[in-house]
């Protein structure tokens, strides 16, 4: 199987457990294996926006292509993660928050030390020819219950704070956390993005309502394999799933972003 996909990362570092509760950062030689691993299966890697552009109305992109992304703008991802796709020659999509830059990461205890990056290190991340810069919103905020008007104004208010900063369009949009209200891919329309994106088993193939499989560091050979393939969230949903996931709690594949 090689369907359409877009793949969802938070970073690339090795952190104990207690430092990385919600299973965030994937270990470099694991995140290049994956990656290796969808090459070889006979995948194209294209940038986001141009996945975008193959979404038919009604339809879906042609099999065999991937898209990269990278949620929340953390310092890894300039650092660790751009020469290591550059070596790969992967383009990718990074989301981040204008109102965060500099800031600890609000997932990671204190002692992680991990941040967003700062202003200069996101004008160096966005000079690089494989990178595009998308929006987060400002500062995370939630739009699970956003109103047109809300989520309208987050989306160009943090548009516009990057594209002041970089000095470059942006078109693409993460809603944080995955969620999303009713009203949201309309205001994400007309803020003038191109594309708008979720994860965790929401969403499907719409222009602003893109889903994307999102990867943990839980993540082993089987549970990639089923994402990589788009089987993850059906097999959850099905009875078999309902089954598992009653006889282990908590159920760790929470929503992301």
């Amino acid at each position: 199987m090689r369907p359409p996909l877009v793949l969802v990362y938070h970073g690339i570092g090795r952190y104990p457990r207690e430092l990385d509760p919600r299973n965030l950062m994937i270990d470099p030689e694991r995140f290049r294996r994956q990656l290796e691993t969808i090459r070889s299966r006979g995948y194209r890697f294209v940038p986001l926006l141009e996945f975008a552009s193959r979404l038919a109305p009604g339809g879906s992109p042609p099999d065999r292509v991937c898209a990269v992304t990278f949620d929340d703008g953390t310092t890894d991802q300039l650092e660790l993660v751009a020469p290591l796709l550059a070596d790969l020659q992967i383009p990718a999509t990074y989301f981040v928050c204008p109102g965060l830059l500099g800031e600890p990461h609000f997932s990671f205890p204190a002692a992680a030390g991990v941040r967003m990056m700062g202003a200069d290190e996101l004008r160096s991340l966005a000079a690089m020819p494989m990178a595009e810069i998308g929006s987060h919103t400002s500062t995370h905020a939630d739009l699970s219950r956003a109103s047109e008007e809300y989520a309208y104004r987050e989306m160009v208010e943090s548009k516009a704070a990057l594209e002041e900063l970089l000095q470059l369009p942006i078109q693409s949009f993460a809603y944080p956390r995955c969620v999303y209200s009713a009203a949201c891919p309309d205001a994400a329309r007309n803020a003038g993005y191109s594309v708008a994106v979720t994860c965790a088993g929401l969403g499907g193939w719409r222009q602003f309502e893109l889903a994307r499989e999102a990867i943990d560091s839980l993540d082993g050979r089987i549970g990639f394999a089923l994402k990589s393939r788009r089987l993850f969230w059906p097999l959850r949903a099905s009875r078999l799933g309902r089954v598992a996931r009653a006889a282990v709690r908590p159920v760790r594949h929470g929503r992301r972003g």
